[in-house]
Formats: C-alpha cells, structure tokens, sequence
C-alpha cells in the first residue's frame, strides 16, 4: 500500500483491460490509498473487460487485505493514439468495436469528466 493519505482525491488510470498488468497494479494501489480510481480501457478490449468484473473472474486480484474489492469509479472507452475522435481514420470509426461507444479519444474522456473538479489530481511528492 501507498503510504499516502489519498482520501478525497480521484484517479484516472488508462490502459487497464485485465487484472495482469501496470495499469491494474497502480490503480489498486491508488485505491487502496484511498483515491476513487476510474479507468480508460481501449474499446475493442471494454466488453470483455467488463464482463471479467461482472462475472467476479478478477475477484481475487481485485481483492484489498481488509476483504473488500478494487471498485472503478467509472470505466471510460479511450483509445489514447487519438487527441480526438476527428483524428480516428473512418475505418476505427466504423468499426464494430469502437462506433457503440462514442468518443473514445482523449478529449471524449476529458468531455465526460466535466463534473470532476480537476482533471488530474496532483499526487504528494513526499512527506509534510
């Protein structure tokens, strides 16, 4: 665990789309710090993601000492090669993966977060 009081504070961590890599590894660390943790996950790996938390398949992984779970606040569709959904060629557009899901680009996750207060919450560089 984090030896930082996060309590309050909100993340956004991308590129979580299963429990086994970085992504997953930071954002539970954020959490079990204290922070509300959100998620962008490039859209062709979202339903499956997703299903994996519904379906408890990440239980375990997702699993603080005290018992109980990771939760992500919110878990966005972005794909982070792309500033906005203008700069996405027609055939990602259009593409069964990514058109149900609308704007997965950058400034689509930062349109959807409006009601946050900041966009990233600085984290303590050390003690005060």
């Amino acid at each position: 665990m984090l030896s930082i009081d996060l309590r309050g504070k909100r993340a956004l961590v991308a590129g979580i789309a299963d429990d086994g890599g970085y992504g997953f590894a930071i954002a539970k660390a954020l959490a079990e710090a204290g922070a509300s943790v959100c998620t962008g996950t490039w859209p062709p790996a979202l339903n499956i993601f997703q299903n994996l938390l519904e379906r408890g398949k990440m239980d375990a992984s997702r699993r603080f000492a005290d018992g109980s779970l990771l939760q992500f606040e919110k878990i966005y569709p972005l794909d982070a090669a792309y500033d906005t959904l203008a700069d996405a060629p027609e055939d990602i557009r259009g593409n069964k993966r990514y058109k149900d899901v609308g704007d997965f680009s950058v400034s689509g996750v930062r349109q959807r977060r409006r009601p946050w207060t900041s966009w990233c919450t600085r984290l303590p560089t050390g003690p005060k």
